[in-house]
């Protein structure tokens, strides 16, 4: 099994009394280079583990002064080391060894006498399954500091509570009804919840504004996507979704800002942003104005095909907003 994730490290714990086996699964390992640190029992395993975190451990089960059961055990305790992927070695005739790994929870074995292929394949396989997880985690951790951001602008508009939520979900029905694949979708996810980020220049007077703006107050206003790019600028991991910040407002026929894009120029993921953005400030109350009936903001997103909206995408959203609006705003990271 190749693996399809960088392994950025190959570092490996082998625990096992007989200093023949042990030195056998060394030189196996070796060869396909991981690295190997040995340990003839737990005692001296956890001795180890003082200075050092493998990327994996493979221990035999039964052994001398601290056997494997016992070193899994306390290495579940400790926050550093309980994550790590653990391998125990059996014997196949110990009907004990089998009953105990499935008492753990340990998800993977390797049966004595060792096997190269068969070991290699089993420890290659848990470590891209370990370095999956990693990128989920990493994933997840991205989301949550976007969401902070985001939450940071949206508590200050009292009469946008939900908007970030609601965007970013119609934005991601369409990106799967357009069958975008999951990293796009990933992108199109955090430039949704941080479109409006750069509204954190906009003072709270004007943000909570009852009345509609004035000409002075809503060019600082349409401000706010440059300086939401600003603000990301240096935040790696948020690059690629700079587009949705920055190109939101623009419109089909170059009447847009803050560059006067036209058609094809606006990103696609921008031209999907623009449509979900409108139609939930339309759908919305504002303070002068009531929430427009659905089939209203329908009628009125058609008659800006062409003009604000592009008009192959404006069908589509609608008849996707219908399909869907019952259910229920979510990510699709979680």
């Amino acid at each position: 099994m190749e693996p399809t994730i960088p392994i950025s490290t190959r570092q490996i714990l082998v625990v096992e009394d007989s200093e023949q086996i042990r030195k056998a699964i060394t030189q196996i390992l070796q060869i396909e280079n991981y690295f190997v640190i040995q340990a003839a029992n737990g005692k001296e395993a956890l001795q180890k583990l003082q200075t050092l975190t493998p990327d994996l451990i493979l221990s035999d089960i039964n052994m001398p002064e601290l056997d494997g059961r016992a070193l899994f055990e306390e290495i579940r305790k400790d926050s550093r080391l309980g994550g790590i992927p653990f391998i125990f070695l059996t014997s196949g005739s110990r009907k004990t060894s089998l009953d105990t790994i499935r008492e753990l929870g340990v998800e993977d074995q390797i049966t004595k006498p060792i096997d190269p292929g068969g070991l290699i394949r089993t420890i290659n396989a848990r470590m891209l399954r370990s370095a999956e997880v990693k990128v989920s985690h990493i994933d997840q951790a991205y989301l949550e500091t976007v969401e902070v951001l985001a939450n940071a602008v949206e508590g200050r508009d009292r009469y946008t509570r939900g908007h970030i939520e609601r965007v970013t979900t119609y934005a991601l029905w369409m990106a799967e009804e357009l069958r975008w694949p999951p990293d796009q979708i990933r992108l199109l996810e955090f430039g949704s919840r941080l479109h409006d980020i750069g509204k954190v220049i906009v003072p709270d007077q004007i943000l909570n504004k009852p009345e509609k703006l004035s000409a002075d107050e809503w060019r600082l206003m349409k401000e706010h996507p440059v300086a939401g790019g600003r603000i990301l600028q240096k935040i790696s991991h948020l690059q690629e979704a700079m587009p949705y910040i920055l190109y939101h407002h623009e419109k089909w026929n170059g009447k847009g800002y803050p560059e006067g894009l036209k058609g094809r120029e606006i990103p696609l993921g921008a031209r999907i942003l623009a449509l979900a953005d409108v139609y939930d400030a339309l759908t919305t109350a504002r303070p002068y104005r009531p929430p427009l009936p659905r089939e209203e903001v329908f009628e009125f997103i058609r008659g800006e095909s062409g003009k604000h909206f592009d008009p192959d995408l404006v069908e589509t959203f609608i008849k996707v907003v219908e399909r869907r609006s019952q259910q229920r705003p979510r990510s699709l990271l979680r």
